[in-house]
């Protein structure tokens, strides 16, 4: 019985087929990968700018640890499978380009034009010159020193020719190519399979179809079983959802009344689904067990004790569950809860026991006992101290400890509070039921700068924002744009972590969080790098930028609104941000009273030249600065009037 199917026994469909789907994968997760190497910043690739170098403090424990879990974006799975698939298609390309293709047209692709050499619509005496010339390269009785396979294909090639002649001169034939598409009238419909025949009908065809249960039936459904199970076993946030209800349930059991401790953190945080899959199968007995064994290795890291493999991936896991931790307790609006697990996890990060001293214990190489006896707990009133009286106060036994002592605490930034304020996008006021957000300009010092009470004289012109349509856009495109913070000095942590703040917003009303707190990794610290003269330069340091959106239309009603912002860092022991910040709601009709200073065109601009030439006021550069800077330096005076420091240094503005 004749198949219907058409098999590619000579290797010319599949190779092909093949090499079009592998190209669809291949090709753009390839591209996708050398943008991500060239142009994307992994999570270890950061800017330099106030980067603190911990090579020398790290253990050796921990740098095994770290080389084993660090990622690298070229010699990775997803690389290695690429790789793979390229040499597939290299060889796919290879076996195509050799091998030859059977020149004997498909019968069942008849076209007498194509056969005959012609174009369409030749007339039949050329039809017939042109048959004469080919009857005699293809005759039968013409061929001569050829093989039987050569023989073969040339026959059948005489056979077509002289189909496609009569197709175009014999009525009957031409009848049935028109009705048919072939000379011969109707033809059996043939199937292509781009494949060999032996794959679907040889003995190895049994075989293939158990491959093809096996990956399409099993490890397929493996995969993808797995894959949901993670998605529906986590949250958003990356935490099991286990252990974001055991989160919930301990909010909701929270009483007011209660002192919530870094203790009461780790307790929680020891009740972890997965810090307890972490733990060896031996050590994984009861629940309050491993609750207990969790914590014994949180003693152990504070104790700055050397820890096993498994101990270590245990800390490691830590920030992403405190980051869980805030997010619920921030749904929670519960203020107290959201600040405690902020210090746990920068107690973890520095591995410091709670102290009133950790500014100045977060510093290498400082002796605790003696530290514990100073009344210094501020890096701003340490490093005004002369070198010996610095040795003296820390410990330090040595010049070259205390060189390295010093280049590290210089680092650490401060942040300087200059203007908060409310503001609506394209507006000069905050309109009811309008999108509004915090903006926020801080100055960023090192601990060794001195008389930053300068910053209320900085003028209105430092601090204007660009008003464009792009960033009218996107207002926070300005935080966006700033340089990625660096690594964190953080030299007995398991894993590098990129530097973070935390900033939220409290209902002054209710001492309540408003929102969830927003994470910013971007802020320029390049102000740590200058001098004490450079600092004081206002041409020199960089204003930074915070912008916390306030996620719900402003009130309806008219009136002034009264909430606080607090920024943290969540890697260092520093003052903290906590001012007021008033929002007052005005009547939209107040616009129209506002006077919009339209500035005078520049002498130098052609609108400058025309306003000349009308008689009319021209803006002269040198002058028009001079005045500005004058009315800012009041203006914002009276605006620094608004705020205060809640949590300021009181110490270094004493020596100021």
């Amino acid at each position: 019985m004749n198949s219907r199917y058409s098999y590619d026994e000579n290797n010319e469909t599949w190779p092909v087929f093949i090499l079009a789907i592998l190209s669809v994968a291949v090709i753009p997760l390839t591209l996708q990968s050398i943008y991500e190497i060239l142009f994307i910043k992994s999570k270890n690739s950061t800017t330099t700018i106030g980067s603190i170098d911990e090579s020398n403090q790290i253990s050796s424990n921990i740098k095994k640890f770290r080389s084993k879990n660090k990622k690298s974006k070229i010699f990775n799975k997803k690389n290695f499978i690429l790789l793979i698939g390229w040499l597939f298609i290299t060889s796919l390309i290879f076996k195509i380009s050799t091998t030859e293709i059977s020149s004997i047209p498909n019968p069942n692709n008849f076209d007498p034009y194509e056969l005959l050499e012609i174009e369409y619509g030749t007339n039949e005496k050329d039809i017939k010159s042109h048959y004469k010339k080919l009857t005699i390269k293809y005759h039968p009785d013409k061929i001569r020193n050829k093989s039987d396979e050569e023989k073969k294909e040339l026959e059948e090639r005489f056979v077509l020719i002289t189909k496609a002649y009569k197709a175009l001169t014999d009525e009957i034939t031409r009848e049935n190519y028109e009705k048919y598409g072939h000379p011969d009238g109707p033809q059996q419909t043939l199937h292509g399979i781009a494949l060999p025949k032996f794959l679907i009908e040889g003995k190895s065809s049994p075989f293939l179809l158990a491959i093809y249960i096996i990956l399409i039936g099993l490890i397929l459904p493996y995969f993808v079983n797995n894959w949901w199970k993670r998605t529906k076993s986590f949250t958003k946030k990356g935490i099991h959802n286990d252990s974001a209800n055991l989160f919930v349930e301990n909010l909701l059991n929270y009483k007011p009344s209660e002192i919530v401790k870094i203790e009461t953190i780790l307790k929680w945080l020891s009740q972890s689904k997965e810090l307890k899959e972490l733990l060896p199968s031996s050590k994984f007995t009861e629940e309050n067990e491993s609750n207990d064994e969790i914590l014994e290795i949180f003693n152990k890291f504070f104790q700055k004790l050397e820890l096993k493999h498994y101990e270590l991936q245990i800390i490691s896991k830590i920030p992403i569950l405190i980051y869980g931790l805030i997010d619920i307790s921030s749904s929670f609006r519960n203020t107290e809860i959201t600040n405690v697990a902020i210090e746990t996890l920068k107690h973890f990060i520095q591995r410091l026991t709670p102290s009133i001293k950790n500014e100045l214990l977060q510093l290498p190489n400082v002796d605790v006992d003696v530290v514990d006896k100073t009344n210094i707990i501020r890096l701003s009133k340490l490093l005004k101290l002369s070198n010996d009286e610095i040795k003296s106060t820390l410990g330090i036994k040595s010049d070259d400890e205390l060189i390295q002592t010093l280049s590290i605490a210089k680092k650490i930034p401060i942040l300087k509070l200059i203007k908060a304020e409310f503001k609506v996008p394209g507006e000069k006021i905050v309109t009811p039921n309008s999108n509004a957000h915090i903006s926020i300009k801080v100055l960023v010092k090192s601990p060794l700068h001195k008389g930053s009470n300068f910053v209320k004289k900085i003028p209105e012109i430092f601090l204007k924002e660009d008003e464009s349509f792009e960033y009218l856009k996107d207002p926070f495109k300005i935080v966006n744009e700033q340089p990625i913070l660096p690594k964190t000095y953080a030299p007995y942590f398991p894993v590098e972590k990129i530097s973070n703040y935390i900033a939220y917003i409290i209902v002054q009303k209710d001492g309540k969080i408003a929102d969830n707190p927003i994470f910013v990794q971007n802020l320029d610290l390049s102000n740590l790098e200058l001098s004490q003269n450079q600092f004081e330069n206002l041409e020199n340091f960089k204003i930074g930028t915070f912008k916390i959106p306030f996620n719900q239309p402003t009130p309806n009603e008219l009136g002034k609104y009264q909430f606080r912002v607090i920024i943290k860092s969540l890697d260092y022991f520093v003052p903290d941000l906590d001012f007021p910040v008033i929002m007052n709601v005005e009547n939209p009709a107040k616009l129209e009273e506002i006077e919009y200073d339209i500035p005078d065109p520049d002498e130098d601009s052609i609108a400058g030249a025309l306003a000349q030439l009308r008689g009319d006021k021209v803006n002269r550069i040198d002058d028009d600065y001079e005045s500005d800077n004058d009315d800012d330096d009041e203006s914002d005076l009276e605006d620094d009037e608004d705020f205060s420091d809640i949590n300021t240094d009181t110490e270094d503005e004493s020596e100021e």
